[in-house]
C-alpha cells in the first residue's frame, strides 16, 4: 500500500464511519488508505500499546474481485515482514483473520514519510541523505539474508522516526526466496524505482532493491529523481538512458563527483553490473564519504522536516473525511493557492477537479491540474487524462464517476459569443480499454511481425482488459507465446509510446 492518502472511497463524499475493533484491537483513528488497504491506529489492551492496523479492502475479498491476487499479497505482506527482525524494518506483530475482518498489526511509527521531503523539495544535508541510504542498506541486507526482496523501495515506503533512524514498511509485493507471489503478467511497482529487469520479465534478485537505492540515492542527492514523465517515459529511460551524474548538474551545495560512479553502478542496466550485495554497496557508500556514517539522521534535520509540515506527524498521511471517535476529527486539507484558471477552461470545473484530487496529490494539485490542460482537448479528455496519470487503478472508476459531473454542459446556440466551452467528447470506458485505437492498431503491426495476422484479436483482447500501457504490453507479450524473445518484444512496443 502506497503512503499516500487516496481519498476516492466509495461513498466518500461526505463522512465514513470507523469500524470499533479489529479482534481485540481498539481503533483510534484512521491514519491512512491506499488501493489495497486501510491504515489505522489502534490499542492493544493486553499489553497497552498503540499498534498500527492495516485492514485489506472488503472489494477484494468480494468473488468478483478483478484483483484475484489482492488477498495474497496482503497476507505475503505480513509473512515477508513478520520473518525479518531489525531496527530500521517495521516490525509485524501478527496476521489475523476475524470474521470478513483480515487484517496486520505492526508497530506504530509517529514519525515522517520520506515521500514527503520529496514532495516539499527539499534536499537533505549530504551527512544525513548518506545516514538514509546506509540505514536503509542495513535492512535490505538483514531482508535479503532471509530471502525477502522488497521490491517496492521509494520514498513513500520509508518513514522517519522522530529520532532520525529510517523504518522500512510496505512489504506487499516482496518476494519471499523460494515462491513468487504475484501474477505472472501482472507488473507490480512503482515506476522509476522499478529495475529494468522487472519490466522485461527476467529472472530477477535481490538485486533489484539495489537499483531502487540507486534511484533513491540520486533523489536525495539532487532534489529531483533521475526518470521522470509518464509512465511510459519513465519506463524507456529506465532501460534505455544514462541520468547526468549528480555532480554535474547546477546545484548548490554541489555534489561531490565522489559519488557519481557509486550511484551509476547502483542503477546499473544489467544487475550483474551493480554492488552484488547490499553490504558492498553500504561499504562503498561509506569509503565515498571518506569514513564512518552517522547511525541517525540529524535532530536538526529532523527539526526542519517537521516544520515543513502541515499537519502532526503521523505514520501515514491522514485523510480528512473520517467520522473519529468521541466525534473527534481530523483537520481538513489545505487551501489550493489561489492562480488564474487557463485561458479557454472553466474556473469552477478545474477547482473542482482539484479539491477532488488533492487528498491524493496535495501540494502538487494545481500544478498537475494545469499541467494537463496544456495537453487535453477538452474537459473530457482532461478527466480521462487526470485518470491514467494521477489517480491510482483500483481507484480510477470512482474518480471517473465522480469527475464526469463537474464537466460543464455544451451552451445553447444562443449563448453569449465567445462563451462557447471546448467540445466535450465521450469518457473511456476503462471496463473495456483506455488504449487509444491508434496504439492498439501499432502494437497489433508489431506483433504481427512474430505471430501473423492472429495478433489483431490478440491486440484487441489484451486493451480490453488492460487499465494501463504496462498491462497493455505485458499481455501482448505473454500472449505471443514462447517462440518469441519477450523482452525484444517488450522493448519494441515500448518504442510507440
Amino acid at each position: 500500500m502506497s503512503a499516500r492518502p487516496m481519498g476516492l472511497e466509495a461513498g466518500a463524499d461526505d463522512t465514513v464511519a470507523l469500524p470499533r475493533r479489529f479482534g481485540k484491537y481498539r481503533v483510534e483513528r484512521l491514519l491512512g488508505e491506499g488501493a489495497m488497504g486501510v491504515v489505522y491506529e489502534a490499542h492493544d489492551p493486553d499489553i497497552h500499546r498503540r499498534v498500527a492496523i492495516k485492514a485489506i479492502r472488503r472489494s477484494l475479498l468480494a468473488p468478483e474481485a478483478r484483483d484475484l491476487d489482492g488477498e495474497n499479497r496482503f497476507r505475503n505482506e505480513a509473512q515477508a515482514a513478520g520473518r525479518l527482525s531489525h531496527p530500521n524494518i517495521v516490525s509485524v506483530y501478527e496476521y489475523a483473520q476475524t470474521g470478513e475482518q483480515r487484517y496486520i498489526a505492526m508497530e506504530y511509527v509517529a514519525g515522517v514519510s520520506l515521500h514527503e521531503t520529496v514532495v516539499h523539495g527539499l534536499r537533505l544535508p549530504l551527512a544525513d541523505t548518506l545516514s538514509v541510504i546506509a540505514q536503509l542498506l542495513d535492512a535490505l541486507a538483514c531482508a535479503h539474508a532471509e530471502g525477502v526482496w522488497h521490491r517496492d523501495i521509494k520514498p513513500a515506503n520509508l518513514l522517519l522516526t522522530p529520532e532520525g533512524r529510517l523504518k522500512v514498511t510496505d512489504f506487499g509485493i516482496a518476494r519471499i526466496d523460494g515462491g513468487d507471489r504475484t501474477h505472472h503478467t501482472t507488473v507490480l511497482g512503482s515506476p522509476g524505482y522499478m529495475a529494468p529487469e522487472r519490466y522485461t520479465d527476467e529472472a530477477p534478485d535481490a538485486r533489484v532493491d539495489l537499483f531502487s537505492c540507486g534511484v533513491l540515492l540520486y533523489e536525495l542527492l539532487s532534489g529531483h529523481a533521475p526518470f521522470r514523465g509518464s509512465a511510459g517515459a519513465v519506463m524507456y529511460q529506465v532501460m534505455h538512458e544514462q541520468p547526468a551524474p549528480p555532480s554535474s548538474l547546477a546545484l548548490e551545495p554541489p555534489v561531490p563527483p565522489v559519488f557519481d560512479a557509486l550511484v551509476a553502478r547502483a542503477m546499473a542496466k544489467r544487475p550483474e553490473e551493480r554492488f552484488p550485495d547490499a553490504a558492498s554497496m553500504r561499504a562503498a557508500l561509506a569509503e565515498a564519504a571518506g569514513g564512518s556514517i552517522a547511525p541517525l539522521v540529524s535532530p536538526e534535520t529532523m527539526a526542519r522536516l517537521r516544520r515543513a509540515r502541515s499537519e502532526a506527524p503521523t505514520q501515514w498521511m491522514p485523510r480528512a473525511l473520517a467520522v473519529m471517535p468521541r466525534g473527534a476529527t481530523p483537520a481538513g486539507s489545505a487551501p489550493m493557492p489561489s492562480a488564474p484558471p487557463p485561458t479557454g477552461w472553466d474556473a469552477k470545473m478545474l477547482i473542482a477537479l482539484e479539491q477532488l484530487l488533492l487528498p491524493q496529490l496535495g501540494p502538487m494539485t494545481r500544478y498537475v491540474v494545469r499541467d494537463a490542460t496544456r495537453r487535453s482537448p477538452d474537459a473530457a479528455g482532461l478527466v480521462a487524462l487526470l485518470a491514467r496519470e494521477a489517480v491510482e487503478p483500483a481507484e480510477r472508476v470512482r474518480f471517473l464517476a465522480r469527475a464526469q459531473r463537474l464537466i460543464p454542459a455544451p451552451r445553447t446556440p444562443d449563448a453569449p459569443v465567445g462563451s462557447a466551452p471546448r467540445t466535450v467528447a465521450a469518457l473511456p470506458v476503462l471496463g473495456t480499454t483506455p488504449m487509444q485505437p491508434a496504439l492498439v492498431e501499432q502494437a497489433a503491426r508489431v506483433l504481427a511481425e512474430q505471430i501473423g495476422p492472429i495478433a489483431t484479436l490478440l491486440a484487441r483482447r489484451a486493451a480490453a482488459g488492460a487499465a494501463t500501457r504496462e498491462a497493455f504490453y505485458a499481455a501482448l507479450a505473454d500472449g505471443a507465446g514462447d517462440g518469441v524473445d519477450r523482452r525484444a518484444l517488450l522493448q519494441r512496443l515500448w518504442t510507440l509510446g
